[in-house]
């Protein structure tokens, strides 16, 4: 074990990261896994999301429903900089960043190709950087409307994401309170505010939701590099079959078989 397990060694809530863990790069369920969610259910284990999409992003994924009805109603997005209260669809802001970290970005390199996240919705200075968006989180390209330089007039944010840049965003952004993250996939730099992590949000989300004092009760189960540092800090983690290197390292666990009979056969008093 990685983590610090609870002294009744029951495991309580299952933390899950999304894409490419619990659903496919076509925005599909796995094989079985909204029954593995709702055998966990049954065992009284509480399964939550927690994901690096941005709140648009997660709100088109309507066809999902049968999934989000075996997991907790908040969701935590942007990496848990993000709460939606899916029932109430209300959003809040845990984490944000300074307003002068995106005026540096557009100001600093004219016709940077960014697209910018702040209040649940997301500002594109270029087309370009707003089709590549769209293409890459699936979204009607409507949802992310060009606003050019005028982006760099937006207020504390979530996260912003960098496609081209002539300047390297690190050199752009350097003092300013954030931290950068590349997004493989889609040769992307993502800034966000300075401290981001899974790790470290859902601690505070599961004292504020659930009264939990720490990870000792929780299974956290993730494919990326960014989720290995939620998987060591979990009581017990399990990383799928075809997870990131980082992530098969931090993990307890790196499964063989698929993750729903993972979830069918794991037991929260016997882990």
């Amino acid at each position: 074990m990685t983590g610090s397990p609870r002294a009744d060694g029951v495991i309580r809530i299952a933390a899950l990261d999304l894409d490419g863990t619990l659903i496919d790069a076509d925005g599909q369920p796995y094989e079985g896994v909204v029954t593995g969610l709702r055998a966990l259910r049954r065992r009284g284990v509480v399964p939550l999301i927690i994901s690096g999409r941005t709140a648009r992003s997660f709100r088109g994924l309507a066809h999902l429903d049968d999934l989000f009805a075996e997991v907790d109603d908040e969701v935590l997005l942007s990496e848990g900089n993000v709460r939606l209260a899916r029932g109430a669809d209300l959003l809040s802001y845990p984490r944000t960043c300074s307003p002068a970290v995106l005026r540096r970005l557009v100001d600093d390199d004219p016709g940077i190709d960014l697209v910018a996240e702040w209040s649940g919705s997301l500002h594109a200075t270029t087309a370009r950087a707003a089709a590549q968006f769209a293409m890459g989180y699936r979204l009607p390209r409507r949802h992310i409307p060009v606003t050019g330089p005028a982006t760099a007039e937006g207020p504390w944010f979530t996260a912003v994401t960098v496609f081209r840049s002539r300047t390297p965003v690190p050199d752009l952004v350097a003092g300013l309170d954030c931290e950068i993250a590349a997004v493989g996939p889609f040769g992307a730099d993502v800034v966000r505010p300075r401290g981001t992590g899974k790790a470290a949000a859902l601690v505070r989300h599961l004292r504020r939701r659930f009264g939990e004092p720490d990870l000792g009760r929780t299974l956290a189960i993730g494919d990326g590099a960014a989720d290995a540092a939620m998987l060591s800090a979990c009581a017990v983690s399990a990383a799928p079959r075809h997870a990131d290197a980082a992530a098969a390292d931090a993990a307890d666990v790196h499964l063989q078989d698929d993750l729903a009979s993972f979830l069918h056969d794991f037991r929260p008093e016997r882990w």
